[in-house]
């Protein structure tokens, strides 16, 4: 009986070097979980600012060959962003979702206050069959795509219609 009395007197519970181990392990599995999901959010910033891009420049090439072209971009709130391109006032391909929820698009005319990219107001920027330059009044200068980590800056040179990608 001695025997077992001794080891109860022992079992005291957990020290405070187990408990700063096990608190150490959670606190390298927690970031390397944050880590892992910011790096995956701020691709997606990315990549939606590189679609826009593209699909600027695609729209802007395909004005110059017709009539007229256009692209409008929209949000529904908490939603993708989407585009759609028109040439010669007929729709050109499948409206497209170009970046995934959560994200934020801001739009900076030539003049006046920014806003930001919803349901209600959606953006068309038009190319000039001549020069491809942009159309607009006002002109639409740059937009910012952002999830409130990392922001990427898409601008739009009015006179060129050329189209330039950059982080900020």
């Amino acid at each position: 009986m001695r025997r077992e009395e001794s080891i109860q007197i022992d079992n005291k519970g957990i020290s405070l070097i187990e408990i700063i181990i096990v608190l150490a392990i959670m606190a390298i599995i927690g970031g390397a979980f944050f880590l892992t999901t910011s790096i995956a959010t701020d691709k997606h910033v990315t990549s939606c600012a590189e679609k826009i891009s593209a699909s600027l420049e695609q729209t802007r090439n395909l004005a110059m060959g017709k009539q007229s072209g256009y692209i409008l971009i929209s949000q529904a709130p908490g939603d993708y962003v989407y585009c759609q391109m028109y040439v010669d006032g007929q729709a050109y391909g499948d409206r497209v979702a170009i970046g995934h929820s959560g994200l934020t698009v801001k739009i900076t005319p030539d003049s006046g206050s920014p806003y930001i990219l919803s349901s209600v107001t959606n953006i068309r920027i038009d190319f000039s069959r001549s020069n491809g330059s942009v159309t607009n009044s006002p002109a639409i200068k740059e937009i910012v795509v952002t999830n409130g980590h990392k922001s990427m800056l898409v601008k739009i040179d009015k006179f060129t219609g050329r189209v330039s990608v950059e982080r900020i």
